[in-house]
């Protein structure tokens, strides 16, 4: 059984638990002010109050369930932890659901780079990173694609190791690609990789550059994944169910970036 690589998203992201009552979680941003707020003031004035601006995002809790059921029969005449396997494989679904959830958001960062039939290149990624920085978006900075646009020549391998030629370009983050199979970090921004992010039919795929309070995560006071069984004794079968109780919402629009590249 080969998993896919899950919870990609969830440490990249803020996360809150509902308390026992609630079937939400709130997610508060302030608006930064600027110098300009801060003027000169003479001996014996007041200064007058200016406001600041707080958004309140109320995240919803929402229930996810996967089943399975399991005869007496195929416990028996398996020759392995057949059982175990099956509470694994739905928890690994219910890790990858949170990925798909949170990468669903990507599209709604007002920010973009890039487009549809855009190859991924150095300018873009640094240009994503530099509307972050200018929005003060705490780092570390994400990127988060599909696998395609880490590897393969239109992917992050492509811009730092050049696979065309016997010419390979002689600097440490292309010397990690090499060696490792894989580069952590480029331009600062960290890189991970999610099959959640799928490929389109026109061979595009979506991307995102945040910082963690970009999203949030809200999680039931019950937790976040629950795996539970069901003795069904009149059909001789035994019910795995395994639940996910969370919401998912776009918290600081101005800390994401949507990037989307051509990947074939």
């Amino acid at each position: 059984m080969a998993f896919s690589k899950a919870n990609v998203m969830a440490p990249l992201v803020s996360s809150a638990i509902a308390p026992k009552g609630a079937a939400s979680v709130t997610f508060v941003d302030m608006t930064a002010k600027a110098s300009s707020d801060v003027t000169s003031l003479s001996e014996g004035s007041e200064r007058s109050s200016i406001a600041v601006a707080t958004g309140a995002h109320e995240c919803i809790i929402a229930n996810y369930v996967v089943r399975s059921d399991l005869t007496d029969l195929a416990v028996l005449a398996a020759p392995y932890d057949l059982t175990g396997n099956v509470s694994d494989n739905l928890g690994h679904a219910a890790a990858l659901k949170v990925d798909d959830l949170l990468t669903d958001l990507f599209s709604g960062f007002s920010q973009t780079v890039g487009g549809e039939g855009q190859e991924l290149d150095l300018d873009k990624f640094f240009d994503a990173a530099r509307q972050l920085h200018a929005a003060g978006a705490p780092q570390p900075f994400n990127y988060v694609g599909n696998s395609k646009q880490i590897w393969g020549a239109k992917g992050i391998q492509g811009l730092i190791v050049n696979t065309s030629t016997s010419v390979v370009a002689d600097n440490p983050v292309s010397t990690e690609m090499l060696a490792n199979g894989y580069v952590g970090q480029l331009a600062g921004v960290k890189i991970y990789f999610s099959q959640e992010i799928t490929e389109t039919g026109a061979n595009d795929c979506p991307a995102g550059m945040f910082s963690k309070n970009a999203l949030g995560l809200g999680i039931s006071s019950a937790g976040l994944i629950n795996v539970e069984t069901e003795r069904d004794a009149s059909y001789q079968h035994t019910e795995y169910i395994v639940s996910l109780k969370c919401g998912v919402i776009e918290v600081q629009d101005s800390f994401g970036v949507y990037m989307t590249s051509d990947v074939s």
